[in-house]
């Protein structure tokens, strides 16, 4: 099998943005010179997530389970500095071409290991507890079986401090049946956990593939979450709790 084909494509948007392409199929975006300028609409959802662990601005521990062109790990380094991150990503060949190109803030305090990230859970558990955990787990378009298993998300769950927050980035097809099923490994994983599901609403109607954001809070979704992502874009866009996540999910199963 030819090994993947990785690419950086400059931002018609701006002069300073860039989008990592592999295969064809963008990954990532990230504005070197800006890195709070979220582009992608589901990683601007999962920076609401992050301004919501703890007090704004105040730095906190994340964990990346897939590092990409690590957009979201140099947005918390800009927003909230100080943090201590740790990236998981498979791909070294990735990891050396972002470095060479995008390289990482030299004050930041983020460590990218090369690695499986089911096979780093346990060594990670030593590691923990993590303020926030995001789930990012990409080969072009296809995410690994086991990010639908209950194991991997109680794997996940488990190395959350007090308070903290799981957020999974699921890109799925028509009809929502890898949202559904990364939800009910969460639900088997931890049936107290509080969910929420975030999106545009042709992709949370099942009507159209697309990109909704999975968030799990074993110790309640903090105040004002739904707000932020409901209010603070990217517009348009839906957020399912409680009953309405219920219904949306499996109403018509």
């Amino acid at each position: 099998m030819a090994p993947p084909r990785i690419e950086f494509e400059a931002d018609v948007f701006s002069p300073t943005g860039m989008t990592l392409l592999v295969d064809g199929t963008a990954q990532s975006h990230v504005d070197p010179d800006d890195p709070t300028r979220l582009f992608f609409e589901y990683v601007r959802r999962i920076g609401h997530v992050l301004d919501a662990v703890r007090t704004p601005g105040e730095p906190i521990r994340a964990l990346h389970l897939g590092g990409g062109a690590f957009t979201l790990p140099r947005y918390v380094a800009a927003t909230r500095p100080g943090s201590t991150q740790v990236v998981i990503e498979h791909d070294a060949e990735l990891v050396d071409l972002v470095a060479d190109r995008l390289p990482l803030p030299a004050d930041a305090d983020i460590a990218v290991l090369v690695a499986d990230a089911r096979d780093m859970l346990s060594a990670l558990a030593a590691a923990r507890p993590f303020d926030a955990v995001v789930v990012d787990l990409y080969s072009g378009l296809d995410a690994p079986a086991f990010v639908d298993e209950p194991a991997f998300m109680g794997g996940c769950l488990a190395l959350l401090s007090a308070g903290g927050l799981l957020a999974v980035n699921v890109a799925d097809a028509a009809g929502l049946a890898r949202l559904r099923a990364q939800t009910r490994a969460l639900a088997r994983a931890d049936p107290g956990a509080d969910l929420l599901v975030a999106g545009d609403p042709t992709v949370l109607s099942g009507a159209e593939e697309g990109n909704a954001i999975l968030v799990a809070a074993p110790d309640g979704l903090p105040p004002g979450l739904e707000d932020r992502l409901a209010l603070g874009g990217p517009f348009p866009g839906e957020v399912l709790t409680g009953h309405r996540l219920d219904a949306a999910l499996w109403g018509a199963c």
